[in-house]
């Protein structure tokens, strides 16, 4: 199974998400992993936008800018 390692916060999820973008991830992890509407997709370092598909290996972090109140 190809795997992807999802980061929100201390929350994270290594599963088979490889071929999914990162809008389809963000909806099916939302709550489980309390990501926030505001973070930013971020893999390899680099942000990337809702479209990017990912790939085995890849680990996507949803990051909160510094100096953002939570909700």
């Amino acid at each position: 199974m190809v795997m992807v390692k999802v980061i929100s916060g201390v929350n994270q999820i290594e599963a088979g998400l490889a071929g999914q973008s990162v809008t389809s991830v963000r909806n099916m992890l939302s709550q489980p992993l309390n990501i926030d509407s505001a973070a930013k997709p971020v893999v390899g370092g680099e942000t990337v936008n809702e479209d990017y598909v990912l790939t085995d290996g890849d680990e996507l972090e949803f990051v909160k800018s510094s100096g953002e109140k939570g909700c």
